[in-house]
């Protein structure tokens, strides 16, 4: 089979992306773009076709880094991809991919991170190029039913706290991207003290302004101040949480657990029939938001997560180098 690297435009990357079974929201056209629109970020397209210019497979990345020391951070995720034509020249379009990628991100990433959700094709394959594997879990709620039903499923604990954020005064609104600078405060705040990065800003814009129709912004409001916030993506039939925040001054109306109810019964009321909550961590491990995503009735599911270091010794100096950093600082 004789297959050669592609650049398919916008409408046929798309075409392809969406009609197959496996594809994410993060394996579309714009995200490549999105991703190279944002500080400390890039993104990469790869697509193969046959030699009558048919697509057989194609994959986004995002590359990310810290705000310095670029060299000694730098990682790509790749979001359940390759897709590929559900056929044996589509697999092998994949594998030819893969070995692809692989010799070419050398020179823009330490290593790489592929996230794999049921799909045994794609994680033989990783495998198969020496990427090690993870159990990972995630929790799903399905929303083809009324919310009343899907409210009801919810732990009577977290039931009770929404209504109090209601009861106290919490409104909930959908916004655009004129409130970013508002969430993002809000989500700088609490990925801080959980010491974890958060995206430049920029990042945010370029969602709104390339996938206008799949970015949903909500904010939670108490009195005149925005005190939470969720952004969503929408895809297919499916929503995934994508991030979140909550002001910490403000956790007594309990803002976190009247958000996630927004967001599922707005899934429910426009017809969408899955909330992906977007990770629970590595099973076997303490993941402590897990328990919150619990209590929401969804169903807890594993998926795999595949590691491959393309540049061992920087990579191991960039380990030492941070860890230090975070000791010190």
């Amino acid at each position: 089979m004789e297959f050669k690297l592609a650049s398919p435009d916008k409408e046929k990357w798309n075409e392809f992306a969406d009609s197959n079974k496996h594809s994410s929201v993060f394996q579309r056209h714009e995200f490549a773009d999105i991703y190279g629109k944002a500080k400390n970020m890039g993104g990469i397209r790869l697509a193969v076709s046959n030699i009558h210019e048919k697509i057989l497979a194609c994959m986004t990345v995002k590359i990310e880094s810290k705000k310095f020391l670029k060299q000694l951070s730098s990682v790509a995720i790749i979001e359940n991809a390759p897709l590929y034509e559900d056929s044996e020249q589509g697999r092998k379009a994949a594998e030819f991919l893969i070995r692809h990628y692989n010799s070419h991100i050398k020179r823009k990433a330490l290593y790489s991170n592929a996230k794999i959700d049921n799909n045994p094709f794609l994680e033989k394959l990783y495998e198969s190029e020496g990427y090690s594997k993870t159990a990972c879990l995630n929790f799903e709620i399905n929303l083809d039913k009324n919310s009343e039903t899907v409210f009801l499923a919810i732990h009577k604990s977290r039931r009770k706290n929404i209504r109090r954020a209601a009861k106290i005064g919490m409104k909930i609104i959908e916004s655009n991207s004129d409130s970013l600078p508002e969430f993002y405060s809000i989500l700088k705040e609490t990925y801080g003290k959980l010491g974890l990065d958060v995206p430049d800003i920029s990042f945010f814009y370029a969602a709104f302004e390339l996938m206008p129709s799949n970015v949903k912004l909500f904010l939670g409001r108490y009195g005149n101040k925005f005190i939470a916030g969720r952004m969503i993506l929408a895809y297919k039939k499916k929503i995934f949480d994508w991030y979140a925040g909550a002001s910490s001054q403000h956790l007594n109306i309990f803002p976190n657990d009247a958000m996630v109810w927004h967001v599922l019964e707005y899934g429910c009321r426009n017809g969408y029939e899955l909330f992906d909550f977007g990770g629970a961590g590595v099973a076997g491990q303490e993941y402590g938001v897990r328990e919150f995503k619990k209590r929401f009735g969804g169903r807890l599911v594993e998926y795999n997560s595949f590691k491959k270091v393309h540049r061992p010794v920087i990579a191991g100096l960039g380990s030492s180098f941070f860890s230090i950093y975070r000791n010190l600082f």
